[in-house]
Formats: structure tokens, C-alpha cells, sequence
């Protein structure tokens, strides 16, 4: 589980490397143009994901507060929703953001989320690399979709996250490029 822990780490570094470098196909005003009505922004895609997150690991850090040892263990319930919630994320579907994280505001700079992001990958990579193996089945994590799950499944989801947004973000510059 430790590997597996750690391959998902590194995949998380992979997505957000990949994204940065879709990013730099764009000027500041593509970065934050709409490619219709309604729809999001590769700046908004981007400030999404820190939100999700950023909620992720305020609430990791917080439920984990108190020690591992007073943490429920996960049952299969647990597992089958978390491995659900990877199988959605690794489809072609498109699905709305929970209503728990607002509207991407659509202001941060490119520079800024360069600057900000790798920052916040540190402290979630800490976070995982902390966690005892002997409490990787403690649940840590209420997903909006998939309810309450262990720190391996929410790397799994941060992971699948990230990675179900670049085709997304790859259609935005597709269609403001053309």
C-alpha cells in the first residue's frame, strides 16, 4: 500500500506538470476566456482543482487532529464507494462540481497558481507520507460523492481528479485556439 501510496503522489506531480504545460500554449486573456457561455475558463478548471484541494486537505488535517487510533475503520462500504468514485473520475463523463466549493472566481494569474500550487502539493505529500501504514484504513476524508474514506483512497481521488480535468482543459484551449 506504501508504493501504491507513493505511485499516486507521483502521478499527482505528473498531472499538475501536465497542466501547467497546457497552460503555457495560452496568453493571459486565453487563460481566462470562456470557450462559450457558461462554461469554465482553464483558469477556472485550475482554481476547481486547488479548491477541491485545498477542502481536501483542511479536512484530512482536521479530522486526523485528534490521532489516528479514535479514526473509524473502513469497511468494504467504504472501500466499494471510494473504488466507485475512482471508476466515475476515470470516465469520459462529465459531472458537476459539488455544491460545497464555490464558482472559480476566474482571477487568479497563472503566475500565481505556479507559485501557490506546487506549495499546497507539498503540504498534501506531507500529509500522506505522515500517515502510519498501520492506519491507512482509518477513514479520514468525507468525499461529497463517495462519503467517508482512507488516505490512500484520497490520494487515489486527488489523483483521478486532476487527471479527469486535463481532457477538459484540453478542449478549452482546443476550441479558443481555433
Amino acid at each position: 500500500m506504501q508504493n501504491q501510496l507513493h505511485h499516486l503522489l507521483d502521478a499527482m506531480e505528473g498531472h499538475l506538470t501536465r497542466c501547467f504545460e497546457l497552460a503555457h500554449r495560452l496568453d493571459a486573456q486565453q487563460f481566462h476566456q470562456a470557450p462559450a457561455e457558461g462554461e469554465w475558463s482553464v483558469c477556472q478548471v485550475f482554481e476547481h482543482i486547488v479548491q477541491s484541494e485545498t477542502g481536501t486537505l483542511g479536512y484530512m488535517l482536521k479530522k486526523s487532529s485528534s490521532g489516528w487510533d479514535v479514526l473509524e475503520t473502513e469497511q468494504a462500504e467504504h472501500q466499494q464507494n471510494g473504488d466507485a468514485l475512482s471508476q466515475r473520475l476515470q470516465s469520459n463523463e462529465k459531472y458537476k462540481a459539488p455544491a460545497i466549493l464555490p464558482e472559480p472566481p476566474n482571477t487568479t494569474s497563472l503566475a500565481s497558481l505556479e507559485h501557490e500550487w506546487p506549495l499546497l502539493r507539498a503540504q498534501l505529500k506531507a500529509f500522506f507520507e505522515a500517515v502510519p501504514p498501520e492506519h491507512y484504513d482509518k477513514l479520514v476524508f468525507k468525499q461529497p460523492y463517495a462519503g467517508m474514506i482512507s488516505a490512500p483512497r484520497a490520494a487515489a481521488f486527488l489523483s483521478n481528479h486532476i487527471a479527469h480535468h486535463i481532457p477538459q482543459i484540453e478542449s478549452i484551449i482546443q476550441r479558443i485556439q481555433s
